[in-house]
């Protein structure tokens, strides 16, 4: 999973963020390190971990600053060829059993295209 990934779709709480949002969102990742960008903007600092005993494998991300600062998002992902889907709650919110965002779930599906590997 490790590398730099560019947004090919996102929905959050069932909405679609329109292209010209999703074409500045990047997301890197280093073996321990979740850092999401739009543009020059850092939007997520944090670190990550993997299960991939379960199924779908759960990824868990906590903030590294800022309000989200030792708090927990919890989440499922899948990663297929250059293709990594990952859909995640905020923390507070239970970890989403299917790779969707229905109005109401709080969740954001984001589906990202590997750019390059580290």
């Amino acid at each position: 999973m490790e590398g730099t990934w560019t947004c090919e779709a996102a929905t959050v709480n069932g909405r679609a963020l329109p292209e010209t949002v999703t074409q500045l969102l990047h997301l890197t990742l280093t073996k321990d390190r979740y850092l999401t960008t739009r543009g020059a903007e850092t939007l997520f600092d944090s670190v990550y971990t993997i299960d991939r005993s379960q199924l779908p494998p759960h990824i868990n991300i906590v903030g590294t600053e800022g309000a989200l600062k030792g708090q927990e998002a919890q989440g499922i992902y899948s990663l297929a060829g250059n293709t990594l889907r990952i859909c995640y709650t905020m923390p507070g919110h239970p970890r989403p059993a299917t790779f969707d965002s229905p109005p109401g779930s709080e969740a954001y599906l984001i589906i990202w295209k590997k750019a390059e590997p580290l």
